[in-house]
């Protein structure tokens, strides 16, 4: 596939009645560039304790990342015999999505990678002089050595190169652009920067990106984590400061469902919803959204919270009286996004605090009726029953309780009608 086919994002602002759209929510937004995706679920969300995928899942993954046209995945395709067998799945079944197998700077891990069919390789390192002094023990003239030789390896091979500077965000900005200079002269096609422990700002993610790009003419990636809940802020940030460079691109690294080390990755869905909404970018189909999330959520054994942004249990269902009512008359009132955009239905809970238009909508779907005295009534019910048992009703608790309240008032069982 052609990594370098441009996405262009169109910001607009379509107005109904005075409510904003969600497309185009936030009015007066530059247009960002070229944005892609490598989603590295497989690779970095698998280094999340406690998760372990089969190759068997990691395929059907990437295939549901394809549909949706995510332009990459990353994985492991070296240090054990499952990755390698995957990688190879993956690049034999999976061709509408580029394969990237991630590495250490070491040339023999490349050189595995390449042997397993993948057509891209990420060759990584961490640039910080922490990490120097006291993790690898060697000098940068030593670490740009070692890039060198590994990227002009990979591209002797024909291979897609992305150079990775782990700890990016605590490294001299100087060396950090000499790093970046270096893989791009010895062939490299892309230049990763690495939040590693989620220090940025969105500013500071801003300043970043600009300082690179205004020094090396090479697209760059961007690696978020979330140790401060900013990764998806900070990646928004890093797209308008690149939107500038209109040659090159900007790819931000992502994971289904903000899977990852300690506080995770840029959680896919999030970010392409917030690219979709707010700046117009039509690449990806959200409508897969809410199915690949769920997918990922039972391969990995990690539920979804249910206030968790975009496809949460909670984030279509409403309770509230006030809300409710204002919902069945108009979903934008209390819907930044509509259900169909993300493959999910918009539901009406009953508990404490529901209100007479949400037990009406209820009664309706079960093919019932009621006078305003019997909803009142059932409200009341309904609040003191929520309360008490700290949870919402069921059909079948409304049904029975409707045959209680609504049964007495007309003298018969089984409804009012």
């Amino acid at each position: 596939m052609n990594l370098r086919s441009n996405n262009t994002a169109i910001c607009s602002m379509t107005m109904d009645e005075g409510l904003p759209t969600p497309s185009g929510v936030i009015a007066g937004r530059a247009a960002l560039g070229a944005v892609k995706l490598v989603d590295t679920t497989c690779r970095d969300g698998e280094q999340m304790p406690g998760i372990s995928f089969t190759i068997d899942e990691k395929v059907s993954i990437a295939k549901m990342l394809a549909d949706m046209g995510v332009e990459q995945l990353e994985t492991f395709a070296t240090y054990n015999d499952s990755d390698r067998a995957c990688a190879k799945r993956l690049a034999s079944e999976c061709r509408d999505i580029s394969v990237m197998g991630w590495n250490r700077l070491v040339k023999k891990d490349v050189e595995d990678s390449i042997a397993h069919d993948v057509d891209a390789v990420s060759v990584s390192t961490d640039t910080s002089d922490l990490a120097l002094k006291h993790k690898l023990k060697m000098s940068r003239d030593d670490q740009i050595e070692k890039l060198i030789d590994c990227v002009e390896y990979a591209k002797s091979h024909g291979v897609y190169v992305c150079f990775n500077a782990g700890d990016a965000t605590r490294t001299d900005v100087d060396y950090l652009i000499r790093f970046a200079r270096a893989g791009l002269e010895a062939g490299g096609d892309r230049f990763r920067i690495c939040d590693t422990i989620g220090l940025l700002t969105p500013s500071a993610s801003s300043e970043l990106i600009d300082a690179v790009m205004s020094n090396v003419s090479i697209d760059i990636e961007f690696h978020a984590h979330n140790d401060f809940g900013l990764a998806v802020a900070n990646a928004l940030s890093a797209c308008e400061a690149a939107s500038v460079f209109e040659d090159r691109a900007l790819w931000v690294s992502t994971t289904v469902n903000g899977l990852g080390e300690r506080a995770g990755n840029v959680p896919l869905e999030i970010f392409v919803m917030n690219l979709s909404s707010h700046y117009g970018v039509e690449t990806y189909e959200t409508k897969r959204l809410l199915s690949l999330c769920k997918h990922v959520e039972a391969a990995s054994g990690q539920k979804i919270p249910l206030n968790y942004p975009v496809v949460g249990g909670n984030i279509f269902t409403h309770k509230s009286g006030i809300h409710v009512d204002g919902v069945l008359k108009n979903p934008k009132l209390y819907e930044a996004i509509d259900p169909d955009q993300v493959g999910a239905v918009r539901k009406i809970s009953l508990g404490k605090h529901s209100g007479k238009a949400a037990i009406r909508h209820r009664l309706e779907l079960l093919d019932l009726t009621a006078t305003s005295e019997q909803i009142e009534q059932l409200r009341l019910e309904i609040n003191d029953i929520a309360e008490e048992r700290k949870s919402d009703l069921s059909d079948d608790d409304l049904t029975n309780l409707y045959e209680a309240v609504v049964g007495t008032h007309n003298g018969q069982s089984g409804g009012g009608k």
